[in-house]
Parts: C-alpha cells; sequence; structure tokens
C-alpha cells in the first residue's frame, strides 16, 4: 500500500492497491467454470459447454466482473487494517488497463472522519424549563374550539356587516389608471376580525350591506410584503356579494360532545393532557437547542470537506437567497451558509460518535410510531403515505436520523448538570420564538 497525505485536508486519503493476473487468472477460471455449467447454448448439452468457448465469448464481461471484485476486496482490507472510518463513500481510479496477462491497478481516494474525545456530559449546563397547565391555558383552547366550529347564516338584506361575519366580496385595486397584480378577486371570502387582510381594508367593511358598491382609498404600508406596492396610494372598487352570520355552539357540553368527549370536564382533562405534551415538547426543544449549541462551541476538529460541501447544497435549495444583492451581500450569505453546513456537519459527527458509543439504536417500532405521526396529518391518505415509504427504501431511512438525534440529545441532558426553572405558557412560547428568531437571522 502505498499512502498519499498531500492533499488539502488531513482527513483526505488515498491508497494504491495491486492485484497479480495471477490472482484474477484463478478468480476467473472459477467464473468461467460456473458459465459453463449454468448456461444454455443451442448446439450443446446443458453443464457440457466446453471451457474454451465460454472463454472466447464472455472473457471481457467476466474480466469486468472479476476486477471489480479483487480491486474492491483489496480496498476493503486496506481499510479495515488501518482502521479507517468512511466519511463518504470511496472514489476508485483504474491505473491499468483490463486486459489478459496485466496486473490490475487502482487508487482508492476517500475522506475519513475525524478523530475527537467525547467530552463529559456532566459539564454541560442545561436549563430546563417546566411549564403548568393552567385554567386559563384550557379556556383559550375552548374558546378557540368554540370559534372553529361556528356555522354561518346568511344574514338579512338590510343588516349592516359586524365583526365576526362572514363577508364574500369582489374588488378591483388601482394604482393611478392601471390595476395591479393581486388587486382583484371575485367572490373573496373574508372573516371580519381575523385581520387577514389590511386593517384599514377590513375597518372598512365594517357597516356595509349585501349588495352595496363602494370605493375605498388606502396607502400600503412600508413593510407590505409586495415591494412594488409600499407606501403606494391604491383605490378599490368593492362590492359586498353576501354577508353570514356566525351561529356558535350553545355551551361547552355541546362542544365536548362535538370533539368525541361525553362530558366538559372530559374534554378538559383531554385538553390538558395535550397541552401538557406540547408543553413538555417545546422545552425538549429548548434543551436541544442549548445542547446543539453547546456541541457547536465545545468541539473543533477538520470536517470532511465533501460533508460539508453536500449540506452547503441542501441549504441553498432550501433557502431563499434572492435577497442577497451586491458582493458584500453576497459573500456574507456565502460565508453564512458555508457556516451554517460546517456546524450542521460538526453536530451530526458528535451526536453519531456519542450514539455509537452509548449503543442507541432505532427500533422498528420507533420508526412505525413516526410514520404514524406524519399519517395523522394528512387524513384519508395514510395507505398511500404507508406505501409511499415502505416503497421507497431511502425515505424510510430518513425517518431514522431525527429520532436517533433525539435520543442521543435525551441522553445527554439526563446526564447534564440540569437547573429546573418553572415557567407559564405564554413564557415558554416566548423563548420557542425567540430560539425561531435567532435560527432565521442565521439563514
Amino acid at each position: 500500500m502505498n499512502e498519499n497525505n498531500s492533499k488539502k485536508s488531513v482527513l483526505q486519503k488515498s491508497f494504491k492497491i495491486k492485484v497479480p493476473y495471477s490472482l484474477m487468472q484463478k478468480s476467473m477460471d472459477v467464473e468461467f467454470e460456473n458459465l459453463s455449467k449454468s448456461l444454455k447454448v443451442p448446439g450443446f448439452r446443458p453443464g457440457k459447454i466446453p471451457l474454451s468457448f465460454v472463454k472466447n465469448k464472455y472473457f471481457k464481461e467476466v474480466l469486468n466482473k472479476t476486477s471489480e471484485k479483487l480491486v474492491q476486496e483489496e480496498g476493503n482490507k486496506t481499510f479495515e487494517k488501518n482502521n479507517y472510518r468512511l466519511a463518504v463513500q470511496p472514489k476508485v481510479k483504474l491505473l491499468s488497463d483490463l486486459k489478459e496477462n496485466e496486473d490490475l491497478e487502482a487508487e482508492f481516494s476517500f475522506e475519513i472522519l475525524p478523530n475527537f474525545k467525547v467530552q463529559e456530559f456532566s459539564k454541560i449546563s442545561l436549563n430546563r424549563y417546566i411549564s403548568s397547565i393552567s385554567e386559563t391555558d384550557i379556556n383559550n383552547v375552548i374558546k378557540k374550539l368554540h370559534n372553529d366550529n361556528k356555522v354561518f347564516k346568511k344574514a338579512p338584506a338590510d343588516r349592516d356587516a359586524k365583526k365576526n361575519d362572514r363577508l364574500v366580496i369582489s374588488y378591483k385595486g388601482f394604482t393611478g389608471k392601471e390595476q395591479f397584480e393581486g388587486g382583484t378577486a371575485e367572490n373573496q371570502i373574508i372573516d371580519l376580525g381575523n385581520n387577514s387582510y389590511l386593517p384599514e381594508f377590513e375597518k372598512n367593511l365594517t357597516g356595509k350591506k349585501i349588495n352595496e358598491e363602494f370605493e375605498l382609498e388606502i396607502v400600503f404600508p412600508k413593510d407590505y410584503h409586495a415591494e412594488k406596492l409600499r407606501e403606494k396610494k391604491a383605490v378599490f372598487q368593492i362590492k359586498i356579494n353576501e354577508i353570514s352570520i356566525p351561529e356558535f355552539l350553545k355551551n361547552d357540553d355541546e362542544l365536548a360532545v362535538k370533539m368525541g368527549a361525553k362530558t366538559t370536564a372530559e374534554l378538559k382533562t383531554k385538553i390538558k393532557n395535550e397541552l401538557q405534551r406540547y408543553s413538555d415538547e417545546l422545552s425538549f426543544a429548548i434543551m436541544k437547542n442549548q445542547i446543539i449549541k453547546h456541541v457547536v462551541s465545545a468541539y473543533s476538529f477538520d470536517l470532511p470537506p465533501s460533508l460539508v460541501l453536500r449540506e452547503e447544497e441542501i441549504i441553498k435549495k432550501t433557502t431563499n437567497s434572492s435577497g442577497a444583492t451586491g458582493k458584500e451581500k453576497e459573500k456574507k450569505a456565502e460565508e453564512n451558509i458555508r457556516k451554517n453546513a460546517e456546524d450542521k456537519v460538526k453536530i451530526g459527527i458528535v451526536l453519531s460518535e456519542i450514539g455509537i458509543k452509548h449503543k442507541i439504536n432505532v427500533t422498528n417500532q420507533e420508526i412505525e410510531t413516526e410514520l404514524a405521526r406524519i399519517c395523522m396529518q394528512y387524513p384519508g391518505k395514510e395507505k398511500e403515505i404507508v406505501e409511499f415509504y415502505k416503497n421507497n427504501p431511502a425515505q424510510m431511512n430518513s425517518l431514522k436520523s431525527p429520532i436517533f438525534e433525539n435520543k442521543v440529545i435525551k441522553l445527554i441532558s439526563e446526564k447534564a448538570t440540569v437547573k429546573e426553572e418553572k415557567v407559564s405558557s405564554e413564557e415558554l412560547n416566548s423563548k420557542i420564538s425567540s430560539i425561531e428568531k435567532e435560527m432565521s437571522s442565521h439563514k
């Protein structure tokens, strides 16, 4: 074995292997013998095909197959001898021609995973936020359920539109004399009070009657999502087509039955349990973020270049960087992508090493549970989703990664130094929002 480490990264390595033709010949003879017994050729009895015929007809095919097999075997011996832990699949380059009586030479180029020491978990300081579910939290959910389960009935022709009414309107928007893109709609549904439109727009719908037509002049705010319309004056021609009045369930008992509970008390218990589960998930997510930050700052080692490059490509595909204009901004965006990619690769390597060291595995039952959770998000399509994952091993395998990661995070959190703090539901949600904003700002 000749090893060459003159690469940019200490993790990039290569070696050459050589297979004598005599060894190739021996392996090929076995293959020719097997073919002579299994081939069916017109004019010959089964198992009685001359070896000379088989060698003459299938020499190139057997040579290719044998060389591929022996190169891989020799490569694997070198990997095992040197205890190389591959970061990605090696690239193999033939250095000799594939022909009779010529020794086989090939070069393996590859990247290995870095060696590092896993730090003591007890040295990691974490905050665990514990949130108790209050009666107010439960009542807020009940209020939302009442709102979600309301029905609408058409309003009398002479009734004015009020807050919480559902309107069906048609409108045309103009800047100057030209209609602008996205400013026209027919039979658009608007629930007054939901704040889905500009406040000034909704405010001027209140008090109007069915079939009433009017014009509304507004100025778009400077932070409006459509950049071309920011701070521009627009005129809308609006017609009220329908007004519907919301009708709510009579009481909490009626809501409970509709939600599949026997009594209000049972509904409240279900809501409390669900809120507690959600609260625990948020608390775990905050601890996970603390652990991830610790891994990024506490570990330092060389990263496999190909893994970083692959992660960069994934980030570029899933991140909208169209807003970055100008050389400085583009450079900054590239630097952020690079840093995010390096952090993700580092996190993956560290968590994987911890998982291997502590023999953490993902069971089939855990994968099935995750698949069931995904199915719950698409009612009526459960069968198609299960078939999709079952027929796509790569997609099924992708379910393992987040399960494995969370199991490793749980292990670390159980062995770390943890300080518990009681917080309200609002405070817990606020902390999650802060984390999401922080992550968003790094994209």
